[in-house]
C-alpha cells in the first residue's frame, strides 16, 4: 500500500480519532478524592464495583495489570463475535459499528483480561479478507459498500480496486512504458558507485607509479 500506516505516528488524525474513544471500566479498588469520574456518585471517592467511562488515551497510559481499573469489552465485539460464530461476518456493517473497529480493538486488546477482543478482531479480518478482495475486483457489480467498511477495509479495498486496474490495463497493453524497480535501481547505482571507486583507486595508482618513475 502507498498510504503508509498511521501507528506508531502520534500526531496521525486517525490515530488521535481512536485513543479518543469512550472506555467502560469497572473500579477495583476504593479511589480516594476520585468520586468526580462518576457522574452518578454522590461521595467524593470512587467506590470498587463503581463503573467509569474514561478515554482510551488515558487508559492506554495505565499498566496492563494495574490494580484500579478493569477494562470492560465493548458491546460491538461481541455482537461481532457472534456474527464469526456463525458464519456471518461479511454482511456486518463494520463501517456503521465502529469507524476504527481493528485499530479500536488493537489498543483494547492488551487489556482484555479474558483474550477475547484480540480474536475476534482476528477472525473478523480473517473471514472478510476474502470477501474484500472478490468486491474490490467486481466494483461495477457490487459499488462501494460505504458502511460495511472499516477505515483499514476501506483503504484495502481503494488499493485492491487500483491495483485491479492496473492489472487489467496492463493485460490489454493499454500502457507500454516499462519502468524499473525500486529495487533494481538502487542496486544498479550501487554497482556504478562501486565502479566509480575502483576506477578511482587504479588511477591513483597509475599517477603515484607514474610520479615514483
Amino acid at each position: 500500500m502507498n498510504n503508509h500506516s498511521y501507528y506508531p505516528n502520534y500526531y496521525a488524525v486517525e490515530d488521535v480519532f481512536v485513543t479518543q474513544e469512550k472506555v467502560e471500566c469497572k473500579v477495583n479498588t476504593k479511589l480516594l478524592k476520585m468520586g468526580f469520574l462518576d457522574a452518578g456518585s454522590e461521595s467524593e471517592d470512587l467506590q470498587a464495583g463503581r463503573t467509569v467511562t474514561l478515554p482510551l488515551w488515558y487508559i492506554k497510559e495505565l499498566k496492563i495489570n494495574n490494580p484500579y481499573f478493569s477494562v470492560c469489552v465493548p458491546d460491538i465485539y461481541k455482537n461481532v463475535h457472534k456474527a464469526v460464530c456463525e458464519a456471518e461476518s461479511t454482511h456486518i456493517e463494520l463501517g456503521k459499528l465502529h469507524t476504527y473497529f481493528y485499530e479500536y480493538g488493537r489498543y483494547l486488546t492488551p487489556y482484555d483480561r479474558n483474550h477475547i477482543v484480540g480474536k475476534i478482531v482476528f477472525e473478523t479480518m480473517r473471514h472478510r479478507v476474502r470477501h474484500l478482495l472478490d468486491i474490490s475486483k467486481n466494483t461495477i457489480e457490487h459499488g462501494k459498500p460505504e458502511h460495511r467498511l472499516d477505515n483499514i477495509e476501506s483503504k484495502l479495498y481503494e488499493e485492491g480496486v487500483k491495483t485491479n486496474s492496473l492489472y487489467t490495463n496492463w493485460l490489454q497493453m493499454k500502457f507500454n512504458n516499462l519502468t524499473v524497480s525500486m529495487m533494481v535501481q538502487e542496486h544498479s547505482m550501487k554497482r556504478k558507485r562501486q565502479h566509480m571507486s575502483d576506477f578511482d583507486d587504479d588511477s591513483f595508482e597509475q599517477d603515484h607509479k607514474r610520479q615514483t618513475l
